[in-house]
């Protein structure tokens, strides 16, 4: 008798799994009394600790469901961080809504069954070290994902109005067990990144979220403080008091919800179920089914039966790696994969099932960063994009924008940092980076610059519903790198005959695992050894290419 191996007996039990959360999980939504429900209580705390705050709620997918609007409550928060006040977006002031959904969303989108992140997990994974304030440690894993998500991309519809937060007082949502939202309080006229994790603050506007959150908390067994990354352990909240007043009623209540925001229940997904390599999962309805190359000629670019197999060859191998940041131990990645062709085009993205959501923006940020850094003429889109800086400081680094390199987003991050090499204190910025004197979680360099002017120019295009059919919001003036860049790891550019045809991006799990999965993805299209980034020495440092988890199927 034949007995099923170990592997198919494995993959067998996943796709039951699945099964069972996915129809869980449709059983489970925000309706509009939960919204109700969840402001109540949140203006209830604020009442007790005489605050006047905003607060958002948003379903899974970052469509907002309600804002609220206390009485006498700031309009506005000011964007402040360690920067200089005028570089970057430090300094700036912005609409306390806008601030209070992109905390809700940002606790919406990073959450799944296996993992709960709030916005301070955010805020500890994004800075120059990690753990943040602890000299000679490379930069945060995620560093630079809060310019995702942007309400200005063209893959995350709808985006987030500063994109992803790092400002404490955003949390999940969770419905019986259930990631189905987020949950955001701004209120104290400053948007910002704790940046002393361990002193263990427990700011108003945490207090409130986490009061207002009373009944629909995250599972124990998956919050962020019991997730290890790296041997540290991420955070999740300061609060360990929770404080519960009586609930005003909500018709009671002192303010008002906001016109643009009326309640609502969630909103119907943006993506349907879907089967790709024999692993389920969703894609949208946008990008699937996958399609070929069109520049500059099919011959010469990706065919739709080269992209299914480059997403299917990664979901595969996302199916048998183990994740980095998920409960139970032994859980398999869940991540978003994207193709693009050389333009920047999508061809195909693919979500495992629960996968987080942010990884869906992400995963094509970073395949078109990848391709992006690889093409012949990126230093002549930079200059005509007024970036001549970077592409100057990159010349004297003998760093080429030339097309002779392939760079994956492990390399293009590395050369983006504060400090070069990454990590280490007392040394001088990359070249694609601002000076650490300069520099903060607003005021990262390249990333930010090529976005900022759209980003701020068209509020009322980019900020708010209006922008879903607009064709003017892109974050970026470069055509192939139109949602933004992104500077941490997990993409490699694709090549054939020598010749680069596209990029493969990863988003969902930890940035080791993500490399390990495009690799898995790009077989047969891996750029040829001789020209990877791993053989740039620059300051007499080698540059990465990828880097794999130790025994990552285990």
């Amino acid at each position: 008798m034949r007995f099923p191996s170990a592997r198919w007996l494995s993959l067998s039990v996943t796709m039951i799994f699945l099964a069972f959360c996915t129809q869980r999980a449709a059983a489970q939504s925000l309706t509009p009394a939960d919204v109700q429900t969840l402001i109540a209580q949140s203006v209830s705390a604020a009442v007790q600790l005489n605050q006047k705050v905003t607060v958002a709620v948003t379903d899974r997918e970052g469509n907002v469901l309600g804002v609220f609007v206390m009485t006498g409550a700031n309009s506005s928060t000011q964007i402040r961080s360690v920067g200089a006040s005028g570089q970057g977006l430090e300094g700036l002031s912005v609409p306390a809504f806008a601030a209070a959904i992109s905390k809700a969303g940002t606790g919406a989108l990073f959450s799944t069954q296996g993992n709960a992140f709030t916005t301070r997990t955010a805020g500890f994974i994004i800075q120059e070290h990690f753990p943040p304030g602890i000299d000679f440690r490379f930069g945060g894993p995620l560093y630079g994902v809060q310019f995702s998500s942007l309400p200005c991309s063209d893959i995350k519809r709808p985006g987030l109005p500063l994109g992803l937060s790092g400002d404490p007082g955003g949390l999940p949502v969770y419905k019986n067990g259930v990631a189905v939202g987020g949950i955001g309080i701004e209120g104290d006229g400053l948007y910002t990144v704790d940046r002393d994790p361990f002193d263990f603050d427990q700011p108003v506007e945490e207090i409130i979220a986490v009061s207002g959150l009373r009944g629909y908390e995250a599972p124990a067994l998956i919050r962020g403080d019991n997730i290890l990354v790296d041997g540290i352990r991420l955070v999740y909240t300061n609060i360990t008091s929770v404080i519960a007043p009586p609930t005003i009623p909500f018709g009671s209540l002192p303010g008002a919800v906001s016109a643009s925001f009326p309640i609502r229940g969630a909103q119907p997904s943006a993506f349907t179920t879907a089967t790709v390599g024999g692993i389920g999962g969703e894609a949208s309805p946008r990008f699937f089914p996958f399609s070929g190359s069109s520049f500059p000629t099919p011959a010469l670019g990706l065919t739709a039966a080269d992209v299914n197999l480059i997403i299917s060859r990664a979901a595969q191998t996302a199916n048998i790696t183990r994740a980095a940041i998920r409960q139970p131990l032994g859980s398999n990645a869940r991540v978003s994969i994207a193709v693009v062709d050389t333009e920047g085009n999508v061809l195909g993205i693919f979500r495992q099932a629960d996968a987080p959501v942010f990884g869906f923006d992400v995963s094509v940020q970073k395949a078109r960063s990848a391709v992006f850094f690889s093409r012949s003429d990126t230093a002549t889109q930079l200059n005509a994009a007024g970036m001549s800086q970077y592409v100057n400081r990159a010349a004297a680094d003998g760093v080429p924008l030339n097309g002779t390199t392939a760079y994956s987003d492990r390399a293009v991050g590395f050369l983006h940092r504060p400090l070069f090499p990454d990590g280490i204190n007392n040394t001088q910025a990359a070249p694609f980076s601002t000076a650490l004197g300069e520099w903060s979680p607003f005021n990262v360099g390249l990333q930010l610059d090529l976005i900022q002017s759209r980003l701020l120019s068209r509020p009322a295009v980019c900020s708010l519903r209006a922008f879903m059919n607009s064709p003017l919001c892109v974050c970026s003036s470069i055509p192939t790198i139109r949602n933004g860049l992104q500077i941490f790891a997990g993409s490699i550019p694709l090549y054939r005959n020598n010749m680069l045809v596209g990029g493969i991006g990863i988003s969902g799990d930890g940035i080791d695992q993500d490399d390990f999965i495009a690799a898995g993805g790009a077989q047969g299209f891996a750029p040829p050894t001789a020209i990877r980034s791993d053989r740039l020495v620059i300051r007499g440092v080698r540059l990465p290419f990828l880097k794999f988890p130790r025994s990552p199927t285990l």
